[in-house]
């Protein structure tokens, strides 16, 4: 079975994808309440005078000319409504001076028609979708509100799927997730079943209301190699059996650090994705308040009243940051491919494992030998 990279995945940083990734934060509130989400809900949103400032904003990163990929992000971005986002989308594609692509990231909770034509016309029939088992609730504190969930997003899958749109699934690597599948060719079943091709397992990181959660969602340093490596290993056992279908299946960000690996081996670097440091100076976030560097991840407590705790990520010089995270990467035979990780994340916890992830590219280098 061939085996490629989403195009369509912003993690995706080979330069010749895009020269700028800009989340634009539209919105920040969302019609669900999930256990691990790095933006609190709260009522901030771009009016339609913003985003008529957003090319604007955008030439001021990225010269005339350059590949920009626009990830309409929140919260939840569908909340603006579609006759907003249909106008929103249209200015900056008739304003721009840079060459646009746009991404998106959705719950699917407001899919309907409307968002049909939306996602056809602007999002080359493929877009982001979010997501997770048993954390991703309709009602604040009430577990039981994620069968609603669940009926209500695989219902809006299939109707995707009939309507021609591709769905790339983002799933968050909780410990939940993990010990749901804790044997992973259920997971990689279940994708087959529900016609789910490309999927990406994001990185946990301590920051919204994961923070509170923590206890019961999330994995350190070490059980995320351990766990990612587990899947790694079953992943390269599905790839090569024969299947019911011959339906393709991505994963990220496996893929991407397999390919890592290989350069690696030949002698060459290059990272893949919140490993490539790439976050550090072409990832952009433009929201209700203006302008802010780095990733959405890296600012999403920034100016936000509902963060309980006081925000995560205090500095806004990330490659000064990224450089003191490497001091101690220098002896490193990984170093090559591996940045040092997420900024957002201890780069060494209580488990004695790095952020990069040490144990798992030694487990995929092995994999090969």
């Amino acid at each position: 079975m061939k085996i490629e990279i989403n195009k369509n995945d912003p993690r995706n940083t080979s330069s010749e994808d895009f020269d700028y990734l800009v989340y634009l934060r539209i919105f920040e509130g969302c019609n669900l309440h999930c256990e691990h989400c790095f933006i609190p809900a709260n009522p901030k949103k771009m009016t339609m005078e913003q985003i008529r400032g957003v090319p604007d904003q955008i030439s001021k990163i990225a010269p005339e000319g350059s590949k920009v990929l626009i990830q309409w992000h929140g919260g939840e971005p569908t909340a603006m409504g579609a006759k907003w986002f249909r106008e929103a989308i249209s200015y900056i594609n008739a304003n721009a001076k840079f060459k646009v692509e746009h991404g998106i990231q959705t719950n699917l909770m407001n899919y309907n028609e409307a968002w049909r034509d939306i996602f056809r016309d602007f999002f080359d029939s493929s877009i982001g979708v979010s997501w997770d088992p048993e954390i991703r609730l309709m009602k604040a504190g009430k577990p039981e509100t994620n069968l609603d969930f669940e009926m209500k997003f695989w219902k809006n899958i299939d109707l995707l799927l009939s309507d021609g749109i591709k769905p790339y699934l983002v799933v968050t690597g909780t410990k939940v997730f993990f010990n749901k599948f804790r044997n992973p060719m259920n997971f990689f079943k279940m994708m087959e079943d529900k016609g789910i091709s490309h999927v990406h397992i994001e990185r946990l990181t301590k920051t919204g209301y994961a923070r509170n959660s923590w206890e019961k969602i999330g994995v350190d340093n070490l059980e995320w190699s351990n766990f990612m490596l587990r899947f790694a290993k079953t992943y390269k056992i599905y790839c090569n059996k024969p299947r019911k279908s011959n339906q393709p299946f991505n994963l990220s960000p496996l893929d991407g650090m397999n390919e890592s690996v290989e350069r690696l081996l030949n002698g060459e670097s290059g990272g893949y994705g919140c490993l490539s440091g790439a976050c550090d100076t072409r990832f952009h976030t433009i929201d209700a308040n203006g302008y802010k560097g780095g990733c959405t991840a890296l600012n999403s407590e920034s100016d936000n009243k509902s963060v309980a705790g006081g925000q995560v990520v205090k500095f806004f010089d990330f490659r000064a940051q990224r450089k003191i995270r490497q001091v101690d990467c220098a002896s490193c035979q990984f170093k090559p491919i591996c940045s040092s990780g997420c900024l957002a994340s201890d780069k060494m916890d209580e488990s004695l494992e790095c952020s990069g992830g040490y144990k798992l590219f030694d487990g995929l280098k092995k994999m090969k030998s």
